[in-house]
């Protein structure tokens, strides 16, 4: 017969057990959740910090966009690139700077974990969000589409008629078409 081995078979502590329990899992979590969410609060950008981030961000996105013109793909990239990069200083179209704080307005919104900040102007009065900032740092999500730097009319003549009447000879009585008659089982008596 063997002998029971005390020193394979060791008792658990307290907090090995604690950690293994399902309860004691969602504690642990909860914690992390719960410091996570005071380090957000601690470190939301101030709204000095998000208007200066926004329109820096609002800036590249207007240099990128004169060079050449991309899809939402590239938005996406240039987003990423710009959170972490300085407009140039030497903009060569001040007209279109110009233009862009005449047509529109940045708003910043701080709440509890974070702090946004949007756009309005004509085409989106509500606003549209072009920067949000958590944990200390302010993240672009700026479209070019967004933003109006050319104001006009939608559409040209507002005088002129969607019907057009046209003048039609009294003699004219309309295009004949050929009409083919549909016989079944090809008997003309049905």
């Amino acid at each position: 017969m063997d002998q029971f081995n005390k020193n394979v078979y060791k008792k658990q502590g307290l907090f090995d057990e604690f950690s293994s329990s399902c309860l004691g899992k969602l504690v642990i979590m909860g914690i992390i959740i719960i410091g996570l969410c005071v380090l957000a609060i601690i470190s939301v950008p101030t709204e000095d910090q998000m208007f200066n981030e926004a329109e820096d961000n609002i800036r590249e996105c207007i240099q990128d966009n004169n060079e050449k013109k991309g899809d939402i793909v590239d938005e996406i990239v240039w987003n990423i690139g710009r959170s972490f990069s300085v407009a140039d200083s030497t903009l060569d179209n001040k007209e279109t700077l110009e233009a862009f704080a005449k047509y529109n307005t940045i708003d910043v919104f701080r709440h509890s974990l974070y702090s946004t900040a949007r756009i309005s102007n004509s085409t989106h009065p509500e606003g549209v969000r072009v920067a949000f900032g958590i944990f200390g740092f302010v993240i672009s999500t700026v479209h070019y589409n967004d933003l109006v730097l050319d104001f006009g009319p939608v559409r040209g003549n507002y005088d002129d008629r969607l019907i057009k009447t046209t003048i039609v000879p009294d003699d004219y009585m309309g295009d004949t078409t050929n009409i083919n008659t549909y016989h079944y089982e090809n008997n003309p008596d049905n």
